[in-house]
């Protein structure tokens, strides 16, 4: 599905992947209270893991992911989530609504 690539590489970003190796999905989040769902997602492997703590049971099994973003892009758009680009501490670098992305495929 993914694979681990360098942050030097343009168009890859880390995204948290439930049950590596067998049943993955990509974790989403659904907020209610706001009304939004979003996909946390990191430039690299090591924010993705220093921030894992706000979002993932740690008894869960999980790995932090590079997906490229054309293809995260095209899931967020067709599961209705929002992408939102975090820094290693969980703060909100950029929210990205790949709606639009996916009407233009």
């Amino acid at each position: 599905m993914t694979m681990d690539k360098t942050t030097d590489d343009k168009g890859w970003i880390y995204i948290y992947v439930n049950n590596p190796g067998k049943d993955e999905s990509f974790a989403g989040f659904d907020d209610q209270e706001l009304g939004i769902r979003f996909i946390p997602a990191f430039q690299d492997k090591e924010s993705a893991l220093m921030c894992s703590g706000h979002f993932m049971d740690p008894a869960a099994s999980f790995e932090a992911q590079a997906i490229h973003k054309d293809d995260l892009n095209r899931y967020a758009a067709d599961q209705n989530f929002l992408i939102f680009m975090l820094d290693k501490t969980g703060a909100i670098l950029e929210k990205i609504n790949p709606f639009p992305a996916a009407e233009k495929t």
